[in-house]
């Protein structure tokens, strides 16, 4: 991973000098390429606060967020003065919360028996699948075998990850795609109390049980135990043979023998 310093100064230098606003996202791509290693979110975002605490640079906020170099005075905000923002939370942000959702509430959920296999990981930057709508933001696989009955249970689980304004029916058929390799699909929705797109939750949630892909709504990020799963998801009739297929290209080698292991009986 790439440290603070490097991230900060090569952030800076990868600004275009006229201004231009880059998106969060793209700026976190662009480093990782000219740093030629991966730049993880928690770096990313204290090298563009302490950019911003220096007013070198300013930003945008909603629609995935944006930063751009600020100009003479021109790190001043456009916003009126006197009301307080509501806080802005890109995708990019989200992913954290959801991990520790995942690994917390979701995971004690499931209540797994001892010496089975849970396993998360980040796919929201993978490659090895194509077409549309082919890579969650995160994939869950549980494994164990049986006490009694021969061979064991492995689940795959896909999460879709979508911000405040991407709540929407067309998420719900991206997360519902995402089962052509997967045996559950899940929607995240961070949806804060009092939102405008509350409007919309009836609708998504009715679609959800139609397709049988799970909704966890996400109301405050800060407190990644307050996720409420507001839809179960239903099981789809996934092939082995593709579910070994996706394992075998997300997992790394250390995941993919930890689920040997568990299949076998030997955690």
């Amino acid at each position: 991973m790439a440290d603070l310093e490097d991230v900060t100064a090569k952030m800076l230098a990868l600004l275009p000098a006229d201004g231009t606003p880059v998106l969060n996202r793209v700026m976190r791509v662009m480093l990782a390429r000219h740093l030629e290693r991966a730049v993880d979110e928690e770096t990313f975002f204290k090298a563009r606060d302490a950019l911003l605490a220096k007013g070198v640079v300013g930003r945008l906020r909603g629609q995935g967020g944006q930063i751009f170099l600020a100009q003479e005075k021109a790190a001043q905000s456009s916003q009126p003065t006197g009301q307080e923002e509501p806080e802005v939370w890109p995708e990019t942000r989200l992913m954290k919360p959801l991990r520790l959702f995942l690994e917390g509430s979701f995971r004690k959920n499931l209540d797994m028996p001892a010496h089975s296999a849970f396993i998360i990981q980040d796919t929201s930057v993978m490659g090895g699948h194509k077409g549309k709508w082919a890579r969650p933001d995160f994939i869950l696989v549980t494994a164990m075998r049986f006490k009694l009955m021969p061979g064991a249970q492995v689940d795959l689980h896909s999460f879709e990850l979508k911000t405040e304004s991407g709540g929407s029916v067309l998420a719900i058929h991206e997360a519902l795609a995402q089962t052509r390799f997967t045996h559950f699909g899940h929607f995240v929705w961070h949806l804060p109390e009092g939102s405008k797109s509350e409007a919309k939750l009836d609708d998504i949630v009715t679609h959800c049980d139609e397709h049988g892909i799970g909704l966890i709504r996400m109301r405050d990020p800060s407190k990644p135990q307050t996720c409420e799963i507001l839809v179960d998801p239903r099981r789809k009739p996934t092939l082995p043979s593709t579910v070994d297929g996706f394992l075998e290209i997300k997992l790394s080698a250390e995941q993919k023998e930890t689920l040997m292991q568990a299949v076998r009986g030997k955690l």
